[in-house]
Parts: C-alpha cells; structure tokens; sequence
C-alpha cells in the first residue's frame, strides 16, 4: 500500500513538473472554481479532488474549512500540511491542478489561417506551431508554408518552414510554443492592383514570383496596343516599358510584390489630387491613359475590406459629381468613371482592424479609424496593467517587427513613438522584468527582477536596509497590483529561518522608517524617539535616557492631536514606576509628545499649565509638519 501511494506521489510530481516546464509561467494562485488533487501520502481517506469553492475554500476530513483562494499551490501545501500535523506525526502532502486555467495558456495565431485568433495551448507536453495553426482551423488556401514567423514572448523572432513538415525533426528545432507567443503566417499571395487601359482592370491576388508579364495577362490583357506598362512601388515608378516590347519578351524581367500598382498608359491626364484618411500617398498625381477612379485610387496605395467599407468622392470644379460607398466586393463599374484632369477623389475614415496582447486590461483586436495611434489601441483595451513593461515593447506589421520604447512616450511626451496604426498591426507588450525597492534602503528604486527572488533578496540588492533601529521590519509592505501585504521580517533580519514571500516582477516593496514619538524637558536626550508595538510612557522616558535629578515625573504631560485637535493627559509616572500603576503609563503612539517639568518652579498650578501649553504646541507643529 505505502509503495502504491509513494508510485502515485511520483506520477503527480511529474505532471506537476510537466505542466510547470510546458507553461513557463509565474506561480499561479488558485482561484475559485479550480479543481486540485490533494494527495496525503499514506492517507488514502484524506486525499483526493478538492474543488475550490465560490467561498475560496476547500474542506478536509480532520482539518475542516481551509482558505485556498490567493494561494499558490505550495502555499496551500503549506497550510494543509501545519494544520495535519495536529493529527498527524509527519504528514506529507502534494497540492496539484487537475488543469491549467485557459487564460495561461493562450498564444495568438494570426495571418493566412482558417480561423485567426487567441487559442489555449493543450495541456500534458510541449506544444509546436503545428499544434496552434492546427487550434485556428488550418492554413488558409493564400498561406506561405515556408515562411511562417514565430514572435516570441522574450523579443525572439523565429522562421520556420513548415512545407516539408517532419515531426520529430521540427521539434527538435526550438519551435516549441509558450505561454504569450504569437503565430504569424504569412500569405502566399500578393495582392497587385492594375488600372489603365486593360479589360479587367481591379485589384488581383497573385503568387509569389509572379511576373509582369503575368500580371498583364490575368487583367485581360491591354485595350491598345500602343499602351506604355507602368509599376508604381511605394508611389515611386520604378519600371516603364512599351506593351509590345513586354510582350515580346524583351523587357527586363520584374518580380511584383505585394502593394504594387500596375499601369497600362496611353495619354495623360495632369494634376488629379487623392487625399482623405487611408490614403498612403496622397497628393498631386500625373497620370497616363483613360485612368478611371479605381486606378487612381490604386496608385494612391488605398484598399478596402468588406467589413470596413470607404466613402468615395469624387470633385469636379469644385462641385461632387459622384460618390460611392466602396469595399471589395463592390463592383469594379462604380468606380470606372474615367478622370479628367484637375479631379480630386476624396477618401472619407475607414477602420482598421488591430491586436493587442500583453499586461493591459483586455488585450484583444479591435477595431479603430484610420489614422488611429498606439495610445488609441492602449487606451481600447481600457489602459495598461502595473506589470507591463513599456520600455521593449514591439509593433509586428506584416510579419516584420519593430521596437518601441512607450515609456518616453508617457513619461517624456515623446510623440514620435507614438506610431500611427496600420489594419493587422499587432502590438506586444512585455511583462515587466523589475521590482521597486523603496524607503528606508540604502539605494531606493528599480532593481533587475530574479527568479525565485524572496523580499528579504530585495532588499538586499537594494543595498540592504539604512540601519535596523531606523527600519521598521515589522511592517514591510509588498504592494501588487491593487494588493498590499504587509510582512513581519524582523526575524529574518535576525538570521532566523523563516517562510519568506517571493516577489514578482512589477512588484514594489516598501520599508517604512520606525514610527517616532517626542520627549522634551527633564530628560538625559530629549527629542524624536522611535517607537514600536507595545511601548508605553515609561519606555519611552527610558528611550530619552531616564529623567534628570530634579524632574517632576509625578507632572508629566502626554500630548496626542488625534484629527488636529489636542488631547492632554497628566501622568504621574513616579506610580507607573515604584508602583506598577500601568493606568499612569498609557501605549505610546506615533506623534505623541511626552513632556517631563522640573522641579524648581514653585507654583504647582503654574508649572502644569506651562507644561500644557509647551507640549500642545509641539504636538501640534509635529502633527502639521508631518503632514506636508
């Protein structure tokens, strides 16, 4: 039976550890709604499945309700294991998850794919790229098999060619996927536009390597004979050759890419103007031929979607001749009116259609205007979470990646890096890779983030705390995100072992200076003393030195300001001291002025109310001064 349970302990350990490898991921804290395996070794009737309730608890035979929500699972191991050992001699216990949560295990995958999107990578073994395009449905007819780019969650770009795929030979070529990496296929086609005198004049999906010669063919070929084939790349001519001369084979050979604008000329037209949103290139153009609307609209490098349609219109003398609601699927022949020099097309907003992943609050695509900017995109995924890191961001356009430093854009105003967005940019944002250190430390600020890295490391690398009568290790705080916890360290600081918490990065942790009160008149040192839990007016006196011979301790005044307003207390210490009278010796707290009269003023009345009034009036320049 024990070496059944030992084998068991065994398997979980290992899918334990194979779930861990395989998502890479910051310890997960249980949430309600999880499902774990609570396995005590050699006690069959206290193991088994434990569904974490909506309460956040689970229920134990022996140990009863047991908080597991916020917890990770060796946290929880923790906890199980302190309250069995009232039962048990040396209870060993294994806290696992039946599953992994979905939202840490998604990858994007995007481009020429059946079904673009965000998908959960499967749990038990590592998963490749095949695995995630297989997740979104499959390649689309128009996929690149042989260039498909892996963005990796570290800033790593990989290509991979999936056209003779192997199995066992891919895995073995670091294309494993984790937890934040994204997929991008790109097309195997290239979407060229011809306009001019040919019969099928349009937009065209061609593949890859195709020729002009080929281009020319698909759009029907050319209406006359006479016509001059011109390429326009990037709004720039880059080849003119006579029909004739392409036609017979003795032009230089040209490969077309992606964008590119074809043009069969036969007369000018001068001065046709194309503006408004989407536009690429817009201005004052000269063209050749019977050049319709959608020619000029191709030179001008403007496309449309079905979903996001664009006004067209078009002047003439300064009065609108015609207009047409535009998208792919319109027909060619509302948009053949032929141009006349002098016309301006006027392009009205569109949307584009743009991701976000990474620490903001609901990363996704969305849909914007033309012209939108990446502070458009951040602000509708409803802003940044804490951890993200802005500083290595990266903008992914067309399978080619960008860096992008978003922190000198919010924190310096430095509005070039805030890049105008183009339909199927992707931006990522990292997590944050540091912690902030701050308060009473050596040096406060940000410090490089390590794994397994625990608070008291930290503060360590902080250059350690300022000195340990000034921080109060008692109340260390480890804010994160909207949390803070508030930790006893000062028995680590003592080199006694003790459970300690781990920090994450976008972590700050805050060492607060000890809390002070204030002692003057007949004292060995008066002035500001630190004070903590449990002090009381004779600590405090004994914290200032002990009184002078000639002080009055059976006249002493205790001062608190609580909202601004004066308390007073007369004390009469010389009881708290011989005779324990612990009601003379009230808790001491942060602000509090003790003061301590001397013996040789002769009016009692007059030294108490002198006393009074000193003490009222250093508590209350303490308490405002405090407060600036």
């Amino acid at each position: 039976m024990r070496r059944l349970c030992w084998a068991m302990v065994v398997l979980t350990s290992l899918w334990v550890w194979e779930v861990g490898r395989a998502q890479d991921i910051e310890a997960y804290r249980l949430n309600p709604g999880d499902l774990i395996t609570v396995t005590v070794v050699g006690e069959p009737l206290l193991s088994g499945d434990q569904l974490v309730g909506p309460d956040g608890t689970i229920r134990l035979p022996l140990v009863g309700s047991v908080m597991a929500a916020g917890l990770t699972l060796d946290e929880l191991t923790e906890r199980l294991t302190q309250s069995l050992r009232r039962f048990l001699r040396d209870p060993k216990v294994i806290v696992a998850l039946k599953q992994l949560p979905l939202m840490f295990r998604r990858v994007y995958v995007l481009g020429a794919v059946k079904m673009p999107g965000v998908y959960a990578l499967p749990t038990g073994g590592s998963a490749t790229v095949i695995d995630a395009i297989a997740l979104a449905g499959g390649f689309s007819e128009e996929a690149d098999l042989e260039r498909v780019r892996i963005f990796q969650k570290d800033g790593r770009v990989l290509t991979v060619n999936l056209k003779n795929f192997q199995a066992d030979g891919f895995r073995l070529n670091g294309s494993t996927l984790q937890p934040g990496d994204l997929v991008w296929v790109p097309p195997a086609f290239v979407r060229v536009s011809i306009g001019g005198a040919v019969n099928l004049p349009g937009y065209h999906s061609v593949p890859l390597q195709t020729t002009l010669l080929e281009v020319v063919a698909r759009a029907g070929g050319v209406k006359d004979p006479s016509a001059v084939i011109k390429v326009y790349r990037n709004g720039v001519e880059i080849l003119s050759v006579p029909w004739l001369k392409l036609s017979e084979g003795a032009a230089v050979p040209i490969t077309l890419q992606d964008g590119d604008t074809v043009l069969a000329a036969v007369k000018e037209i001068a001065n046709v103007v194309v503006v408004g949103a989407g536009v690429q290139r817009p201005g004052v153009v000269n063209l050749v031929g019977r050049v319709t609307v959608l020619g000029a609209l191709s030179m001008a490098g403007v496309a449309a979607d079905p979903a996001r349609p664009l006004r067209i219109r078009l002047l003439r003398e300064n009065k609108e001749i015609a207009q047409v609601q535009w998208n792919s699927t319109t027909p060619v022949q509302e948009l053949g009116m032929e141009l006349q020099s002098g016309d301006i097309i006027v392009v009205e907003p569109m949307l584009i259609r743009v991701t976000i992943v990474g620490p903001v609050q609901k990363p996704g695509s969305y849909e914007l205007p033309a012209g939108s900017r990446i502070t458009d995109l951040i602000a509708k995924a409803e802003g940044l979470q804490p951890t993200v890191d802005l500083t290595n961001a990266v903008l992914v356009r067309k399978g080619e990646s960008r860096s992008l430093d978003l922190l000198q854009l919010f924190w310096e105003a430095k509005l070039d890096n805030d890049v105008e967005l183009q339909d199927g940019d992707v931006l990522m944002l990292p997590a944050a890779r540091k912690i902030w250190v701050v308060g009473a430390v050596q040096r406060p600020g940000a410090i490089d983030f390590q794994p397994r890295m625990t608070v008291v490391d930290a503060i360590s690398v902080a250059g350690g705390v300022r000195s340990i009568e000034e921080a109060d290790l008692s109340a260390v705080r480890l804010v994160r995100g909207g949390e803070t916890r508030v930790l006893n360290l000062e028995a680590a600081f003592k080199g006694v072992m003790i459970p300690l918490e781990t920090v994450k990065p976008g972590d700050v942790v805050i060492v607060p200076e000890r809390a002070k009160a204030y002692v003057f008149g007949a004292v060995a040192r008066p002035g500001s003393v630190r004070v903590q839990s449990g002090d009381t007016a004779v600590t405090l006196l004994s914290s200032a030195g002990g009184p002078l011979q000639d002080a009055r301790l059976d006249d002493a005044v205790l001062v608190r300001l609580v909202e601004g307003k004066p308390i007073v207390m007369k004390l009469d210490l010389n009881k708290a001291i011989k005779e324990g009278d612990i009601r003379q010796s009230p808790p001491i707290q942060a602000g509090d002025v003790l003061y301590i009269p001397l013996r040789r003023r002769s009016n009692w009345l007059s030294t108490f109310g002198s006393a009074v009034g000193f003490a009222t009036s250093l508590a209350t320049a303490i308490y405002y001064l405090s407060r600036r």
